[in-house]
């Protein structure tokens, strides 16, 4: 297995178009590295330009300590797996295996051992002979890890696996990969846009934007302490909510006013905003779904509430949640507490201030959190 290390990595497209900007980054040896982020941020193009499907324009990329920043992808020994995989239709599970090694013709005792040893760690013993067709979804994703494990990378690449299966399948995914990246020991890199799977699997989160590092970090401080509301909304689940408020002063102490809503904050969040100089101020307040509580009973909202509208109920992550309007700004509760009265009626949320994140509305910087 190898670590790698990218120094000052740029792709530039011929329109002039640039996917990835003077990137940075060291992946040690057995890390499992999570690379996240919305559609068009870059990390797929950066996947594809470390498996050697896209050209590096400019910089040097090193695997186990070797240059191959234009080796062709066969000698780069690196193993990905798209989102769009599939097996080859007429071959069986052991034929789909061993494909890539017979075609470079590596010794039959060998291929052998390799599919009795990949066969029991992930347990596929049973459908060795059995053709795609017969396969469930999760057998096929057994089936397509075991391929590309089959050829033992150096380095395995995963471009948003799991994206297209169900919640279930996806979660048992998600353990067996961890037990097969703790037995085999690999150095692995997972794209994935799906926050559960990033908070599940990684030690390691890189969020990026516009073919850049935003922040580097566990995923845990990354939701704790994010450096930007950029970064805020793209980590955890569900999404962060975010409102626009004003800060006041009241008998020396910082509160937020969202809408008509007033929101006193505790000592140390409102000290800073007082000695930062934000009184007058607006400010973007991020309150995480499981900050916000149901308030049965209250048609109006007071201190430390807002006075909202419903929208509905609906499943996120297979979990109960109220969508609901503050104004023209729509937001998420985790709760499974159905509102009285339904769609379009008054609903009261208690926020608890304890947990919200501050930022500044020109900078997107981290005010307090």
């Amino acid at each position: 297995m190898a670590g790698l290390l990218l120094k000052n990595i740029n792709k530039i497209y011929p329109g002039g178009q640039q996917a990835i900007k003077d990137f940075n980054l060291e992946i040690k040896d057995h890390e499992l590295l999570i690379l996240s982020g919305p559609d068009g941020c870059g990390k797929s193009t950066l996947l594809r330009m470390i498996a050697g499907l896209e050209e590096i324009t400019s910089g040097t990329l090193y695997i186990d300590g070797v240059n191959v920043t234009t080796a062709e992808p066969r000698a780069r020994d690196v193993a990905m797996i798209f989102r769009n995989s599939v097996l080859y239709p007429h071959m069986t599970v052991r034929e789909n295996l061993t494909f890539s090694l017979r075609m470079a013709k590596m010794a039959q005792k060998e291929i052998d051992e390799r599919v009795q040893e990949t066969a029991a760690v992930l347990n596929l013993g049973s459908i060795l002979d059995k053709l795609p067709e017969e396969l469930t979804t999760y057998q096929t994703y057994q089936t397509l890890m075991g391929r590309a494990l089959m050829r033992r990378p150096k380095v395995l690449l995963m471009d948003s696996t799991l994206a297209d299966l169900d919640e279930e399948i996806q979660e048992e995914i998600r353990q067996q990969f961890l037990n097969i990246h703790k037995k085999m020991g690999m150095t692995v890199i997972y794209v994935t846009e799906n926050q559960k799977s990033a908070m599940a699997l990684g030690s390691r989160m890189i969020v990026m934007n516009d073919g850049e590092i935003c922040q580097d970090d566990t995923p845990e401080m990354l939701v704790k302490n994010p450096r930007t509301g950029y970064v805020a909304g793209v980590v955890g689940y569900p999404p962060m909510n975010f409102f626009v408020a004003n800060v006041y002063e009241e008998n020396g102490k910082a509160g937020l006013a969202i809408k008509k809503c007033k929101l006193p904050l505790p000592n140390e969040k409102g000290n800073t905003l007082l000695e930062r100089g934000y009184v007058k101020k607006e400010v973007l307040v991020g309150v995480r779904a499981d900050a916000l509580h149901v308030v049965s009973g209250k048609k109006k909202g007071g201190e430390g509430e807002l006075t909202c509208k419903v929208q509905g109920m609906e499943k996120i992550y297979s979990r109960p949640a109220l969508r609901f309007m503050l104004e023209e700004t729509t937001g998420i509760c985790m709760t499974d507490e159905k509102p009285i009265g339904g769609e379009g009626n008054s609903l009261v949320l208690s926020v608890d201030v304890d947990k919200i994140q501050i930022f500044d509305r020109e900078s997107d910087r981290t005010i307090v959190y």
